[in-house]
């Protein structure tokens, strides 16, 4: 080969070496693209989102994902399911993100659950449910793993947990802390509810029956409409039945009138133990006008530090992002945490196969524990893993706070039955 035609070659190889590192430089330091989805008229995907964009900022502060920054792309779901499969298909198909996180009710994260897996072959990618205890995701994963394998749920508990841990939990604190032996029931009609009214097959009976095998006796018990606003009748009846504690499983009912018409009711010195929303939320003080005062609520939004992220979470939510820390926003928050972690354990996002199995194993310090998921069936790692703290509403001056009654490891006061709180 003469030396002009060897300057030749030299030179195409040389051109196509450089295009090949400037394309690989190019490709692994491009964002690793996130994508959210919530209806953001409502409060709970608003905290989600603030929370997502916080963790971002936070990560890429910090150097982003193996290297890579991170880039949040946000789409308004506006509560409607047609909406969010196409924002779903346009999150996957043309942003091509890595991850989608569903910051809404368990129905919005199913529905995007099957566009996913008709999309995950040509476009892998991860998606995530923060917001719904609902079990049908973890079905799916368990009755179809191939197919759904790419489907994850971070929640404080899937209803299947709820039956066999917070179910004997609540027991306890109903027997050991309120003295109760007879307890009413009082569930709201939705899909969330429905293991608990009537159990689940070869997993759990109903909590009538988890009670009654854990020494409560079920005197009441009633499902209510989600646009209910009487609740009196309900209370007098239970008065009636000589219960000693209201089980009030809800969290999307009109809890302020259920709240007001328990404390003008003849069961109002009856501890009155809500699952979740409004009643865990700093403003329910307000909007019951003090009638809170003496409820128990399930609730993440305290300042006790479950770990060293618990308080400097809520603070910066709360300053940098002007959201409150309600429910959704700290499992959103540790999910991406858990993403990262999971991303960079599987050499990045690259590998889909990898990154599943790295999120099957993985642990990391989260704001409310520990945040992982069950290597089979893909919910977030329960109690004692993951932590949602029994609050009462107590005095605090003129005002009311939420305290911490349960687990006593992070307990800052003791249970005072609500007659005694009223003094």
């Amino acid at each position: 080969m003469n030396r002009k035609k060897s300057g030749v070659v030299v030179s195409v190889v040389l051109f196509f070496v450089l295009a090949c590192s400037t394309g690989a430089m190019a490709q692994t330091s491009a964002p690793i693209k996130i994508g959210f989805m919530g209806n953001l008229s409502a409060a709970f995907s608003l905290s989600a989102k603030g929370a997502a964009q916080m963790a971002v900022d936070e990560m890429n502060s910090a150097g982003g994902i193996a290297g890579r920054p991170l880039e949040l792309i946000v789409e308004d779901t506006k509560g409607e399911i047609p909406k969010a499969v196409e924002l779903y298909k346009k999150l996957v198909m043309t942003d091509k993100v890595s991850a989608v996180v569903i910051g809404e009710k368990v129905e919005m994260a199913v529905a995007g659950m099957e566009i996913g897996a008709e999309l995950f072959r040509e476009f892998p990618h991860i998606m995530f449910s923060t917001i719904g205890s609902g079990d049908v995701i973890w079905h799916h994963v368990r009755d179809n793993y191939e197919k759904y394998k790419f489907g994850f749920q971070t929640y404080y508990s899937v209803s299947t947990n709820y039956l066999n841990i917070w179910g004997p939990l609540n027991a306890q604190v109903f027997k050991e802390l309120a003295g109760a032996k007879k307890v009413a029931l009082v569930y709201e009609d939705m899909e969330w509810t429905k293991p608990l009214r009537k159990g689940l097959k070869d997993v759990s009976p109903p909590l009538k029956e988890v009670y009654a095998q854990n020494g409560l006796k079920v005197v009441y018990e009633t499902t209510l409409s989600t646009d209910q606003k009487m609740f009196t009748s309900v209370f007098e009846e239970i008065a009636a039945m000589e219960a000693d504690v209201i089980d009030a499983t809800v969290g999307y009912i009109d809890e302020g009138a259920l709240i007001k018409q328990w404390e003008q009711s003849s069961a109002r010195d009856l501890p009155l133990y809500i699952w979740g929303g409004l009643a865990g939320m700093p403003p329910a003080w307000k909007v019951t006008e003090g009638k809170c005062l003496g409820v128990l609520v399930g609730s993440s939004m305290i300042r006790v530090p479950i770990t060293e992220k618990t308080i400097p979470f809520m603070d910066n939510l709360m300053g940098k992002y002007k959201v409150g820390p309600i429910f959704g926003s700290h499992t959103t928050y540790d999910t991406l945490y858990g993403f990262k972690k999971a991303a960079e354990n599987a050499g990045g996002v690259g590998n889909i196969e990898a990154l599943i199995k790295s999120l099957e194993n993985v642990e990391e310090v989260a704001v409310l524990g520990t945040i992982g998921w069950d290597a089979k069936l893909h919910y977030n790692l329960p109690y004692p893993k993951y932590v949602t703290p029994i609050v009462q509403w107590q005095k605090e001056g003129d005002q009311g706070a939420m305290k911490v009654i349960f687990p006593a490891e992070y307990a800052n006061a003791k249970y005072m039955p609500p007659a005694e709180l009223r003094k």
